[in-house]
């Protein structure tokens, strides 16, 4: 037996291959969802409709014949139900017959080069396009299931993203065709089909590669982690894009939005209780695009409890509960990375103690940074204050 995955395009038999139609017309048994049943169970009478979980035994079933076709929307190879199927497929011969994508047809209709454009599926995830659409010029996102094209569009203006320009296409390729671009607030008042998909531009958005200074930030009268301590301190924690990380003590958020730009394919939660610091946050935030940093008003550890599990957390000012926002982080996760900076010998004395109780792999250092100033005709040296950097985690594993 040969199982033939076989993509059909858009929906419409004009946008079929050559070789798609011909194999689809001499299969033995296409198998499909009702949705391309009704659309094209004319071009083979041995066409059935099923479910995803009723494709194995129907080729189970018949395992006698030569060819058997599965139908799959857009391209096989483009978040298909061809790499769900797998491990039913194991046992047999198959082949791939690639279709023209849904990213594929709505390039062409909007006559965009689509070689650098991030794909993001929300389809059947719990993923947001946010922190995509911060790092990305060009975003096109399929969706569907509980995330539907008016569920991402909402999220995009909650997130203050709402002047990015957005396409949305519903029933591409069929006779309701629908195409409608604006800005993602001219959209929210919209309802738009399953399986639609949205071609998102934000011309501001930010390289995630880009070093950040010190004069990048808006400051006023709230403590600062300054450059050096700070990228020292996010080595430590080696953030990789996909990870969930807390700054708790955010400040003016400084450290958040270098954390955002490492952690490009998830959220930063920044804990500050400050009403000063947290305008400074907000601020920072939409200066420098790191919309993919949500603010968390109030105090560690309460505030911490309705939280996401995190992979990685900062501490940079706990309030002399540091001990307590171990507990909490770890109660969440227990193989969480945590870093703490400490100005303070009381600091450097209480981590160390809960590193100790909780049994944590430390490393320790003291940066003492020293920076050239001019003063008149003259350079000076300026030391800043000495800052203790410690790195904990589980030794378990």
């Amino acid at each position: 037996m040969i199982v033939q995955m076989i993509g059909i395009g858009a929906g419409t038999e004009a946008l079929l291959t050559q070789e798609a139609l011909r194999k689809i017309r001499e299969a033995d048994l296409v198998l499909t969802n009702e949705r391309l049943f009704e659309a094209f169970e004319y071009l083979n009478p041995n066409t059935k409709s099923c479910t995803l979980s009723e494709i194995e035994a129907q080729i189970r079933e018949h395992m006698g014949m030569s060819k058997v076709a599965i139908l799959a929307s857009g391209d096989v190879g483009f978040y298909s139900l061809s790499n769900t199927l797998k491990p039913v497929l194991e046992d047999v011969q198959v082949e791939w017959v690639n279709g023209i994508s849904s990213l594929q047809y709505l390039a062409a209709r909007l006559k965009q080069d689509y070689s650098s454009v991030k794909v993001v599926s929300v389809h059947g995830r719990h993923r947001s396009v946010i922190p995509y659409v911060s790092y990305h010029e060009n975003i096109f996102v399929l969706t569907g299931g509980a995330h539907k094209a008016h569920d991402v569009i909402a999220d995009l203006v909650q997130s203050g993203l709402g002047s990015v320009r957005v396409t949305a296409g519903e029933n591409l390729s069929m006779a309701a065709e629908r195409l409608i671009t604006a800005e993602a607030n001219q959209l929210q008042d919209l309802r738009f089909d399953n399986l639609s998909v949205l071609w998102i531009n934000n011309p501001k958005y930010v390289s995630r590669t880009n070093t950040l200074s010190d004069e990048d930030f808006e400051r006023g009268s709230v403590p600062m982690t300054k450059g050096a301590v700070r990228e020292y301190s996010l080595a430590k924690l080696d953030i990789q894009p996909g990870e969930i990380v807390f700054d708790i003590g955010a400040g003016t958020g400084s450290v958040a939005v270098a954390m955002a730009r490492r952690a490009h394919e998830s959220f930063i939660y920044a804990v500050e209780k400050s009403q000063d610091a947290i305008e400074l946050i907000r601020r920072n935030r939409q200066k420098l695009g790191a919309f993919n940093i949500k603010l968390i008003e109030g105090t560690a550890p309460e505030c911490l409890e309705d939280l996401p599990a995190p992979d990685k957390v900062f501490i940079g000012g706990a309030g002399g509960k540091v001990d307590a926002v171990m507990d909490a982080v770890l109660s969440k996760n227990p193989r969480a990375r945590i870093v703490v900076n400490a100005i303070t010998l009381e600091t450097l004395q209480e981590t160390l103690q809960s590193f100790e109780r909780h049994n944590f792999r430390s490393q320790i250092q003291c940066l003492a940074v020293t920076e050239v100033e001019a003063v008149g005709r003259y350079h000076m040296m300026k030391a800043q204050n000495p800052i203790y950097v410690m790195m904990g985690e589980c030794v378990d594993g």
